[in-house]
């Protein structure tokens, strides 16, 4: 399948986004990495959860594991992409800003634009349902982590 240029995504620079972006800060190291020191592909999913669950705890103020342990919501994925833009190599200083797009009854769309500096090298999207784990069906999400996510998606689009 060919992509058309009006389909493709435009990079951002880190400057484009609101201060108030909370960010996530990693280096790549050597063991994420290919023999060419090239960031290996599937490792940024991983780097994008370790972000999802940081914000919710440091950001949001809601601490994540409760909700999954204690509270037994889960916040599974039911989409996730990534674009890349530019490789990230070995050494490299990333932060990962987490941005809300749309936020919905029982789901949660989610942007993670991924910066060395200001040049933005990859943008994860990700979509998140709200599930009763002990029922493995969806739920509304709950009043307060619906009132934080609200609160941070007013505070930084």
């Amino acid at each position: 399948m060919e992509i058309n240029k009006s389909e493709r995504l435009s990079q951002i620079r880190k400057s484009d986004l609101s201060s108030a972006c909370w960010g996530y800060k990693v280096v790549v190291r050597h063991g994420q990495c290919d023999p060419a020191g090239i960031a290996y592909t599937p490792h940024f999913f991983d780097l994008f959860n370790i972000a999802v669950e940081d914000w919710y705890s440091e950001c949001l103020g809601i601490n994540y594991y409760q909700i999954i342990g204690s509270r037994r919501i889960g916040l599974g994925y039911a989409q996730a992409n990534a674009n890349f833009f530019e490789p990230c190599f070995m050494g490299d200083e990333l932060e990962i800003c987490v941005m809300i797009k749309k936020i919905g009854n029982s789901s949660l769309s989610l942007i993670l634009h991924v910066f060395k500096e200001e040049v933005e090298k990859l943008r994860g999207g990700f979509v998140t349902v709200a599930t009763d784990l002990d029922t493995h069906k969806s739920i509304k999400i709950p009043q307060d982590i619906l009132n934080a996510l609200t609160l941070y998606k007013n505070k930084c689009n």
